[in-house]
């Protein structure tokens, strides 16, 4: 059996863990728990998101601690914090391969993507749009998609 190697996952939180539901609610997505213990079995995984910018996550915990009645927010100790300053892309290590999960870049943030050759990377989920949208089958599409395997 060939074991795949981890690669690095960049997540955001606002419409990519959170999103509306149908009665047009922020919530937890539906598919949450299976979702997190997928990438922490997977991925070595970073916050990329506003909540933990300055490299700390207690900001995300705080912010997502309300959404997680009935799930286990240990779930969520294999994500650690990362730190950047403006653009997102400060805190991507471009010398590994990653998958970055986010709901809208930035132009600038595009820009280094595409500079870097790195635009495939981004894997675009808007789950206020579309709350079933961040799916583990799209995130090992996107996996197969960066690595080959």
């Amino acid at each position: 059996m060939i074991r795949k190697r981890k690669i690095k996952l960049y997540l955001d939180v606002d419409g990519v863990i959170l999103g509306k539901n149908q009665r047009g609610e922020i919530a937890l997505i539906p598919n949450i728990e299976e979702f997190l213990i997928y990438t922490r079995e997977n991925f070595d995984c970073y916050w990329l998101t506003t909540h933990s910018r300055h490299g700390s996550d207690d900001g995300v915990k705080r912010h997502l601690y309300t959404f997680f009645k009935g799930c286990d927010l240990a779930l969520l100790k294999h994500i650690q914090p990362i730190e950047w300053e403006t653009k997102k892309t400060e805190a991507i290590d471009f010398d590994s391969p990653f998958i970055w999960i986010d709901d809208y870049l930035f132009d600038s943030e595009i820009n280094v993507l595409k500079e870097k050759r790195c635009l495939k990377n981004w894997l675009k989920v808007n789950t206020y749009k579309n709350f079933h949208g961040l799916t583990v089958e799209r995130l090992e599409e996107k996996r197969k998609e960066i690595t080959g395997y």
